[in-house]
Formats: C-alpha cells, structure tokens, sequence
C-alpha cells in the first residue's frame, strides 16, 4: 500500500496536534495553589499592595446560609454596593457603545466550554470569560483555548465567594491568586474581574484598584442558571424574548450580558440564544467595545483577535511551535520512518 507524501504528513501533523493536546492538557503548575472553591489565604508579600492603598471603610457584610449576602437590614448604601441598588461607581465597566454587545460567560472553564468556544469561533465572535481560580487550575488547556481563540480572559475570583463578606486580606487573596493562576497559564495578567454575584462596593473597588483591576458588571443579566435548579421549568425561550425586548433599544444603547458556561444547560441555551443578539447588535468582548485593554502586560496581544483563521499547513506548525521537547523529538523520530 503506498500513501503520497501530502497525505503521510498531513497524517503525522494530526498526530503530532493530538499529542500537543494531550501534552498541553497535562499542564504542570509550578506553584501551589489553594484548594478549589476555598476561601485562599494571603501572601505575606501581597499585604504590601494595600499598605497605602486609601480604602473606604465600608462594613463587612454577613453571608446568608445560601452564600448570598445579607441585605435585609439595609435602608441606605452610601458605599454604592450593586447587591442594594445596582450602584455603578466611575470606573466600573458594565455597558457597550450603542448598537454593540459583550455576551460574558462566568463560572468556566468547564468540559462544557469547548462546545461554546468552537461556535463563537464558527461564527467570529470574541467575548469575555470571567474565570474562577478553581476552574482554571482544573481545565488550563481550556483557558489556553479561549485566550488562543481571541476571547479576553479575565477573573472571577479564586473560591466563588461574595466579596463585600470578605475583609480586606480576603479580598487581596482572591484576586491576587485567581491572577497568578491564568498568568502562570496565558503569561498574561488580566486587568478585568468581576465580583461574584455582582457583590461589590467602594472597599472592595479600592482594593481591587491598588492591585491594578477593574469591575466589569453588565447591563442585562439572562438568568441562564435557572436552567441548573433540579427539576427546573425554566424556559430558553424566556431568554430569546428578552433579547428581543433589549434589542429595541440597539439605535441607543449597547450593552453587556451575564451568563455561564459552567454547564451543559447553560451553554447549549447560549447556542439558541446569541444568534437573536446578532439579529440586533455587533457582537464584541466587553474590554474591546470600551477600548480598554485586557491585560496588564501593555505589550501583549492576542494575534486571534484580527479573525483570520491560519492554514492547515499554519496551525500544524503553530502546534509544533507550541508542543514540548519531549513530543517534538518524538514527532522526528516518527517522520524520518516516512520521508
């Protein structure tokens, strides 16, 4: 049986992505990280960053049994905590010009990512991906794939835990690890987080400014995590016909949504759902439609962002590029049996 040389490389360059794959999802941290969706201690170094950071002295709030904050006895909020009134303070990121809009996923990555990354890129659309430090630590392959597809990537604290419950050092720690972990992934730091549950106000703005990050919220929330509740009703449809309803506005308007990919649900919902936020907007990434850039480092970028996608013949040399030593001189040893 005899093969031509296009097709025996083109076999050996499938190879060799799949073992790029396995290598890149075998990804050693150096560091040791806190356990998943705990609550991260300080570095002793990291108090330095606040020591002369003017922080407002706004009370630390009580989480209820569910995890939510409680709220009951406030009748006033002079610290513009979005979880009272949906405060927007100055500097905080949370809409798009008019007539474009930032679809945001929260919670990932998770197993149920690749599906949304492989439409969005279908499609040419680059977002933002608010990535809790737990998930990254899990899934760094995936982190990989989003920050190569052109999407921004950016925090969503290391355990999941609403903020203004938290005292400063707290607070510090899970920014601060939730940083370092996508960094040690991507290179890259993130300048965007957003509070989980959308829990902020002026303390946590402070500190989150002397560490170098900004808030991004959003203007519509689809409420997709209803899909998750055991024996829920929740109907996608109810997401489209919101869309819909915000949709009328796009000649004034922009905007930014909150949703999640940290289940099947809710990522098989967004699949149904984006194609009605075309029918209105230009889709974007919440950093790009406010022309303010990801990432700390002001040198990098992201070469996927342009939308042009590489050859065959590209995007195996790229794998080469990126694949360790130990696959690359096993990818010679099986090419020098072919040619």
């Amino acid at each position: 049986m005899y093969f031509s040389t296009k097709g025996r490389f083109s076999s050996i360059a499938a190879a060799l992505i799949c073992m790029a794959s396995v290598a890149q999802a075998q990804f050693q941290f150096k560091d040791t990280y806190p356990t998943i969706r705990s609550i991260p201690a300080i570095k002793p170094e990291w108090r330095d960053l606040i020591a002369n950071a003017s922080i407002t002295n706004a009370p630390i709030r009580t989480r209820t049994p569910d995890g939510n904050v409680d709220m009951s006895t406030v009748t006033d909020d002079p610290y513009c905590t979005w979880s009272f009134d949906r405060c927007i303070a100055k500097d905080d990121l949370y809409t798009c010009p008019t007539g474009q809009y930032a679809v945001t996923f929260d919670d990932g990555p998770s197993e149920f990512s690749p599906k949304l990354y492989d439409y969005l890129k279908s499609i040419n659309v680059k977002t933002t991906f608010f990535m809790v430090g737990g998930q990254v630590l899990t899934h760094p392959d995936l982190v990989k794939r989003a920050y190569d597809d052109g999407h921004e990537i950016a925090m969503h604290t290391w355990s999941h835990t609403a903020m203004t419950t938290q005292s400063n050092e707290e607070i510090v720690a899970e920014l601060k690890w939730n940083e370092q972990v996508i960094r040690e992934v991507l290179g890259v730091s993130p300048r965007f987080f957003r509070p989980p549950f959308g829990n902020i106000d002026n303390r946590v703005r402070d500190i989150a400014k002397a560490l170098g990050f900004i808030p991004v919220m959003w203007t519509h929330d689809t409420f997709d995590w209803g899909l998750t509740a055991p024996g829920s009703t929740f109907d996608v449809q109810w997401i489209s016909n919101n869309i819909t309803e915000w949709g009328r506005t796009n000649t004034t308007e922009g905007g930014i949504s909150l949703s999640h990919d940290l289940y099947n649900s809710t990522v098989n919902a967004a699949l149904n759902y984006i194609p009605v936020f075309q029918n209105y907007y230009d889709l974007t990434a919440a950093g790009q439609c406010n022309n303010v850039a990801p990432y700390k480092e002001s040198n990098s970028t992201n070469s996927s962002k342009d939308g042009v996608s590489p050859s065959g013949d590209e995007s195996a040399a790229a794998a080469l590029m990126a694949t360790p030593s130990w696959v690359f001189l096993l990818f010679t040893m099986i090419l020098s049996r072919f040619l």
